[in-house]
């Protein structure tokens, strides 16, 4: 007699669709837990969306600049912007490019406020903002709140809305390996060499006698941009929104924007570095070419 396989015995009801095969109990418990680990960082607040649209929040809340007058005044509230881009293939007329504060990716868990681990960049501004204004302070310790900022005189870039320790814009000589002393995201080049980044330091490391970084490092001053004016020129009061050099006091080095563009959170932007760059006759050009915008609107031409 034939043998039969039975009802129970049969494949098509031993495993039906609501058999579970695998670690399904496993995946299960895992999938509540992410679920779990999900609603209470959202009610903390650390989702990284949220973190992102904070930052946002803070980066480009308005800023009001200084009232508009002609000249440069110690305590006011500017924006430093290139006079214009050479770019190939890039009109750049409507930009209103400025030295601006951006945050890099990694740093965004860990803060959504301006610290230093943030770096500069030139970065299109259609608005002052916090992240593209900048305070202008003393260079030595003497409060000189209202006074006329004059060429050659010392000064100091402090980030607007910086808590009770503010937090000021430096560059760094290269360390003894020829090691750059500031860590960034992207760096620029002249002829093979890396140039000088800018940093963010807070006050209160400068003012310790043993601190890394020397008071001196965060002290600019600025020049006439004609050389044959710069002897004539030294200790006149600072046009506002006309063409002028900006130099680093420690390293001699102009502030310059770069024409390389990197990506960031806020989108494409240009590098900023201090280097100098001239031509055949001595003259800078237009990378080292900047002017101190108070919202005095003129027309600057170089």
């Amino acid at each position: 007699m034939p043998c039969s396989v039975s009802n129970f015995e049969s494949g098509s009801n031993r495993y039906r669709p609501n058999v579970r095969i695998g670690n399904w109990f496993e995946n299960n418990c895992l999938e509540e837990a992410k679920m779990a680990s999900f609603r209470k960082m959202r009610d903390r607040g650390e989702l990284l969306v949220e973190k992102a649209r904070k930052l946002f929040d803070n980066f480009q809340k308005e800023v009001q600049l200084a009232a508009p007058k002609h000249d440069i005044m110690v305590g006011a509230t500017v924006q430093l912007m290139p006079i214009y881009m050479n770019i190939l293939d890039m009109d750049t007329s409507e930009l209103h490019p400025a030295l601006s504060v951006v945050i890099n990716e990694h740093a965004i868990r860990t803060s959504q406020t301006i610290n230093e681990d943030c770096e500069l960049t030139v970065a299109p501004s259609e608005r002052p903002c916090i992240r593209n204004s900048f305070r202008i302070v003393s260079g030595d310790e003497h409060d000189r709140t209202g006074e006329k900022l004059k060429y050659g005189q010392r000064f100091r870039l402090e980030c607007v809305e910086s808590p009770d320790d503010p937090i000021l814009v430096y560059s760094a000589p290269k360390l003894n390996n020829l090691s750059q002393s500031i860590n960034t995201t992207f760096n620029s080049q002249k002829y093979g060499e890396i140039n000088l980044p800018l940093g963010l330091v807070h006050r209160s490391k400068i003012m310790c006698p043993d601190g890394d970084i020397p008071s001196a490092f965060t002290n600019w001053y600025c020049m006439h941009v004609d050389p044959c004016k710069r002897f004539e020129s030294e200790g006149e009061t600072l046009p506002s929104n006309s063409p002028l050099v900006i130099v680093h006091a420690a390293t001699n080095r102009n502030l310059a924007a770069e024409n390389v563009v990197t990506q960031t959170l806020f989108g494409p932007e240009f590098l900023v570095s201090c280097q100098n760059y001239r031509n055949v006759f001595k003259r800078e050009i237009w990378k080292n070419v900047w002017m101190i915008s108070n919202g005095h609107h003129t027309h600057a031409s170089h």
